[in-house]
Formats: structure tokens, C-alpha cells, sequence
């Protein structure tokens, strides 16, 4: 008969979500039918960042040119931004025994994150992770273990990067040919509001067309969210991997006429901000990829626009115009701006930071926000596990499929947030 009914560790907040800096606290849940005798409750909380992929390599062997050596290489690569260690319920000699009578037991613990520390992040080739492991020490028997993750959260204030978010006026065009005879062009004029979100809000993107083609037809136009990532291993020599994700596409398929107007919105999911801030062996970024489709055998139409993510909105005076206002004035004029439209001369007058709100904690703001504050959702890019390569199968809630939460801000879907772009 087993005699441990349960082991696990609880955190204090549901979500097990934390800012970098805050406090994290919760307790070791021990419940045994019958005394258990152990040398100590040993506790782990570990932050830090791996990379790992494997590449397949086909050499020639020098000797045998007819013959190839074929292995795979595993690139990789790590770092550790905290790693605390004590023994819970451990007595002054190190060699001596502990009994545990039978019942329930709850063993606390606190500890403080530092501040220059990531956000948490998972993909295939590699991850930002912050885990807790508790271990029963047993004498000639099998360690109990067991293991949750929790998610950091690296604040982003779009307030502080505003000349990075300033909305865009763009314009796509491209000839078109035909046996060497010119057979028109197609003018695309793309209009973004803003180049700086938080999950929850709408990338509303507006684009004015004209085909003056005598045959080619726009048979769809597409805009994509790309998270773009790099990693970087140092084992067993230095290498680069990059990956792009697609987070969100939006197509319009309709009868596209000589000239018209199309209006795209995509709602950024729960996702991690730009930069992976504070990680030197991840680069995480963001772009907007506007496509134009085309009829025949011609190449598409394509811009990519960066695009920033963050945690903390841009915050506007209320004297802003609304987004309907914006997209109501540009139905039939759509004039091309001019360079000095887009310094941060055009910006409004700094507004006080928006206090980002920690989860489980009342909003409060000095600033009057027409939106709820933020939930804290799972990641949309799926679950891990969190067991790692030190991690035996016998660990509790290594094998649990486990994805970090993101702030995402509940903006109305009726396009009234407020933004600003300088003669949009």
C-alpha cells in the first residue's frame, strides 16, 4: 500500500502569474497514511532560458570518397537568471533523520524574483521557463518529487517606446508584363493606425487599391502576424536558427473591382511581448505581412511592417480621435503624408505610465481607460512539458502539459479605443 496520498505544491495566486520582481509564495502539500521518515524537504525554484535542436550532417569521409559519415548534431545552449535552494524542514546536522507523522501537511515558502528577468516563453527549439521542485529525500529508497511551472511576466510599456508605435501610410505598387509588353500596374495604399499593441486590441488595417491592368485581377488580399524568432547556441560551436511563426491571418476573398476599399482587423491573441527583454540567447519580434494575390502566373504583391507587442497600452487623451472617425475620413481620400508627418513632433504630449496591473489585484490607473483590466490567458501557441534533462519520469506534474499566460486586455470590439496619428 502507497503511503504517499499526496504531493504537490500550490501557489498563492490562481493564475500562477507573476510581474519579474514581485514576490512568489504558496506552500508544499504533503498528505501520508503512515509516519515517513526523510533526511529533508529539499526546495528548487529555478529561472532560466535553453535552447536545443538537432541538425542532420552528411560528411565524406576523407579515406573513402564514395562513402558519406551521417550523425546529427544537437546545438545548444542555456542560462540561469535565478536558482535558489533550501531545505524546508532540515535540522542542523546534514546527516540526520526527519519524521513526518501521518496526516496533511502544509510547508510554506516565499522568495522574491529579480527584476531583469525575461518573460516566459516555449517553443520547440526553446524556452524561457521559471519552475518550483519540491523533493522528499528519502534514505535507501527513490526520491518523491514534484514540479510545477509559473509564468513571469517582463514588462512592455508601449508608453516608453511611442516612436516605435506610430501608425504608417504606405504604399505597394508593381508593374505588370506581358511578352515583354507592359500591361499596367497595381497601386496598394496601406494605412495602420498604430505600430504598437497589446494582446486584445485590434490591428486594424485599411488599404485603398488601383488596378489600371488590362487582365491581371486581385484575387485575394491577406494580412499576417509573424512572430519572428532567433536562437542562439554556443554547443558544440556557435550556431544561428531562426524560425517564424504564423500567429493570425486574416484573408479577404471578394470581387475586387478597377478601385475600391478593404478593411482588415486582427485580434492579437496571448502572446509574449517583443524582444524577450533580458534574454541574450532568444530574439522575439513582431511584423504585419500586407500580400496581394494575383491572377495568372504573376509574383504576388508583399510588405512586411515591424510591429511592436507589449504589455502596457499606449495611453492617448481622451481629446484622441476614435478609430471610426479615422476609417470614416479616409472612405474616399486617401493622400499620401509627408516625412514630417511621422516624427515624434506629431505625437501628443507624454502622458503619465500606466500602472501595469498585477494578476489578482484591483486596477487602479490615474489615467481614465475605457477598458477592464487585463486577464491572464494561456498562450495560443500550445502547451510543453516541463520535464527537463535532470528530470527522472517519476516526477509529479513534469509530464503535465503546462503553456505561460499573457495579459490580454479586454478593448471593446466596437473599434471605439481611442489612438492618435498626426493628419490621418
Amino acid at each position: 500500500m502507497l503511503s504517499l496520498r499526496t504531493f504537490r505544491i500550490e501557489l498563492d495566486r490562481p493564475t500562477a502569474t507573476y510581474l519579474s520582481g514581485e514576490n512568489v509564495s504558496g506552500n508544499i502539500i504533503v498528505d501520508i497514511v503512515r509516519e515517513k521518515e526523510i533526511r529533508g524537504l529539499f526546495f528548487t525554484a529555478i529561472g532560466q532560458a535553453n535552447v536545443s535542436w538537432t541538425e542532420y550532417d552528411r560528411t565524406r569521409k576523407k579515406k573513402h570518397h564514395n562513402h558519406h559519415n551521417h550523425h546529427n548534431i544537437i546545438y545548444s545552449n542555456s542560462e540561469k537568471y535565478f536558482d535558489f535552494r533550501y531545505n524546508i524542514i532540515a535540522k542542523h546536522k546534514s546527516n540526520s533523520r526527519i519524521k513526518i507523522p501521518f496526516g496533511y501537511h502544509k510547508y510554506p515558502f516565499n522568495f522574491q524574483l529579480p527584476y531583469n528577468i525575461p518573460s516566459s516563453f516555449e517553443h520547440k527549439y526553446g524556452h524561457v521557463r521559471y519552475t518550483i521542485k519540491a523533493v522528499m529525500d528519502r534514505p535507501w529508497k527513490f526520491d518523491h518529487q514534484t514540479k510545477i511551472a509559473f509564468t513571469v511576466i517582463s514588462t512592455l510599456d508601449l508608453n516608453a517606446h511611442r516612436e516605435k508605435c506610430l501608425g504608417l501610410d504606405d504604399e505597394i505598387m508593381k508593374n505588370f508584363f506581358s511578352c515583354c509588353c507592359n500591361q499596367g500596374s497595381i497601386n496598394l495604399q496601406v494605412r495602420i493606425p498604430s505600430t504598437g499593441y497589446v494582446p486584445g486590441q485590434s490591428i486594424t488595417t485599411m488599404m485603398n487599391y488601383v488596378n489600371s491592368t488590362n487582365n491581371v485581377q486581385i484575387t485575394k488580399i491577406s494580412t499576417k502576424l509573424l512572430q519572428n524568432l532567433k536562437f542562439y547556441a554556443s554547443t558544440p560551436h556557435t550556431r544561428l536558427n531562426s524560425s517564424t511563426v504564423e500567429i493570425v491571418t486574416k484573408d479577404t476573398s471578394e470581387s475586387f473591382l478597377d478601385r475600391g476599399q478593404t478593411i482588415s482587423g486582427i485580434i492579437i491573441p496571448p502572446i509574449p511581448p517583443s524582444y524577450l527583454e533580458y534574454c541574450s540567447i532568444i530574439d522575439l519580434n513582431y511584423e504585419l505581412v500586407v500580400t496581394v494575390h494575383v491572377s495568372g502566373l504573376h509574383f504576388k504583391m508583399k510588405k512586411n511592417y515591424p510591429l511592436l507587442i507589449g504589455t502596457i497600452p499606449l495611453y492617448y487623451p481622451p481629446s484622441a480621435p476614435s478609430l471610426d472617425d479615422i476609417s470614416a475620413s479616409t472612405r474616399t481620400s486617401f493622400p499620401m503624408p509627408t516625412s514630417s508627418q511621422f516624427d515624434r513632433s506629431c505625437l501628443p504630449p507624454e502622458a503619465p505610465t500606466i500602472a501595469f496591473v498585477p494578476p489578482e489585484r484591483p486596477f487602479t490607473s490615474s489615467n481614465n481607460l475605457d477598458i477592464p483590466p487585463p486577464s491572464y490567458e494561456e498562450c495560443m501557441s500550445g502547451t510543453q512539458d516541463i520535464m527537463d534533462q535532470n528530470d527522472s519520469k517519476y516526477v509529479f506534474g513534469a509530464n503535465t502539459p503546462w503553456a505561460p499566460r499573457y495579459p490580454v486586455f479586454n478593448y471593446p470590439q466596437t473599434s471605439k479605443v481611442k489612438i492618435f496619428l498626426h493628419n490621418f
